[in-house]
Parts: C-alpha cells; structure tokens; sequence
C-alpha cells in the first residue's frame, strides 16, 4: 500500500472509531401532542451522569411526558422535560437508568476549517453521521422563536430534520456545538457549546434561563482604537427615558465583564443581577464614563 493511501486508510479508521465512542451518548427522541394530533422526532445526547439529555427546544416543542427516548443500540426509555429556554433553542430532558457515558463540551471557539461530525437521527434515520468543517464561526441565526441567536457554528456536514438536538462533535470527540438548523445542504448551523455551557446549568437547577436587561438595543460595528481597527459594541436605541445611557454609547465593561460581543451583555447581566443596579462603562465622545443602570 502506497504512503497515501495508508494515510487515508489511516483516517478513516480515526473517523469510524471516533462515530462508535461517541453513538453510545447519543439517543433519539419522539412523542405526540396531548391529543396525538402530531408527532415529531429529534436528536439528543448524554450532557452529565444524573440523566440530564441535552436538545433543541424545537425538537420538544408541544410534546407531552412521558417522551420516548431510544439511546443508540439500547431499549427504548421515557424522559421529562425539566427546563427549556425558547431563546436559544435548548432544552433538558430528566431520563432515569441511562447507561451511556456523558459526553464533553469544549469550551475554546471552534475554528474555520476543522473537521467536525454531526451525529444524529435524520429523517428517522438513526445512528447516522456526517462529516464535514467548521465553514463559519460567530454567525447569527434565527431560532424556532424568532430570536436571533449569538454566536452560532456554521458547518457543511449534512443536518437534516431530525438531526436537530444532535451533538456537533470535534476531531477529538468533544462538543462543539449542537445541530440546529439544516436542511441537507452546505450551509447548516449549531448552537455553539459557549452557549450550552451558559444555559444548560441553569435550566437543569431553575427549569428557565433568565438574564436582565440595561434597556437598549446595540449592534457590533467597528471603531479606531490605537491606530488599528476592532469590534466594538454600540448603543443603537435606549428605550428607557430615566437611563443614563445614551445612543452612540461604546460599552466597554458590565460590572467585571469586558463587552467585546453582543453575547457578552447577556452573560455578564446573569439572574442574580434582576432589579439591582449594575456598572455599565461606556466611551462617550472619547471619555470612558462609569454609569449606574437598572437592570430590570
């Protein structure tokens, strides 16, 4: 066998090893409306050893416990849902007596051009995968609700219906992302696991993810700073007459955390922060100004 072909052979059995570790955390999950006027299926996967199932809140959306949930090459389980966020398009599922092993979210930003693997049940399908690359990262899309979501991973590895809920692995195994949007084709999209990482622990202790707001809506420009150009994050509107802030506002700090993206006012306004006052620092016509914002 030529070197070229030894390596090829190589990487394939790298991949088909890496699909077989990785099924055994994944399941499939169905059910039916309360008058079994619909039904539906989606993709999940093992998020810790208490039972808890991560997957779209799309793929549960209008289901009534008991939900069916079939772990690959296993008997057939029931789970509850016990927290969803509509939001971000996430939700968790309690199922008891699961046996297969969590798997591992990777919290680094994934990267253009890595070979990644959606895994899940397409049209039905199940114990399918797909491979492909990380084909854009920081994308925004629009969930099931209407909301835009942050930070999305954009992937050609086929998503299908039904993938939905399904782990978007790494060359490694870890997660980097959970199948959202697809439809077959080169443009497909995941949740990234920043954001799984932020929601799912709350919705596993509170059933709900709730951040507060500042009272403004803001947009990713760019702006001069030393000479170099970078991303900055800007007052569009202020929809409260009281606040201190102002259109035009740079944010560059809420309370201890640095505002780079959009997604970093979310993260730093977290549950704890409803009704109190919090620290906004903004740059104003060159000046950098520390500001006291309800956060409602």
């Amino acid at each position: 066998m030529s070197l070229n072909k030894a390596v090829i052979a190589s990487l394939s059995d790298e991949i088909v090893n890496l699909i077989a570790s990785i099924l055994p955390s994944t399941v499939t999950i169905s059910g039916s409306s309360s008058n079994f006027s619909t039904s539906g299926s989606g993709s999940g996967w093992i998020y810790d050893d208490q039972g808890h199932i991560v997957t779209n809140f799309h793929v549960i959306d209008g289901m009534v416990d008991p939900i069916k949930v079939k772990p690959a090459g296993l008997p057939q389980l029931v789970g509850k849902v016990i927290g969803y966020d509509k939001a971000n398009d996430l939700a968790v599922l309690q199922v008891d007596h699961l046996t297969g092993p969590p798997l591992s979210l990777r919290l680094d930003p994934a990267r253009l051009g890595e070979i990644c693997i959606a895994i899940g049940s397409p049209l039905g399908l199940q114990e399918s995968a797909s491979l492909g690359i990380v084909s854009g990262v920081s994308r925004q899309g629009k969930g099931s609700s209407g909301v835009i979501i942050e930070e999305m991973i954009q992937t050609d590895a086929s998503v299908n219906p039904g993938n939905s809920g399904g782990p978007l692995i790494d060359s490694r195994g870890k997660v980097i992302g959970i199948n959202t949007m697809g439809h077959g084709e080169t443009v497909n999209f995941a949740v990234s696991s920043e954001i799984i990482n932020d929601i799912v622990p709350e919705l596993i202790t509170f059933g709900e993810s709730k951040r507060a707001s500042i009272g403004v809506s803001v947009a990713a420009t760019w702006h001069l700073q030393n000479d170099s150009l970078c991303q900055v994050i800007e007052v569009r509107s202020v929809k409260r007459a009281e606040s201190p802030l102002q259109q035009g506002d740079l944010i560059v700090k809420v309370n201890s955390t640095d505002i780079k993206r959009r997604i970093d006012i979310r993260k730093a306004l977290y549950r704890d922060t409803v009704g109190k006052e919090v620290s906004v620092v903004v740059e104003r016509e060159g000046k950098l100004l520390e500001l006291k914002v309800l956060a409602n």
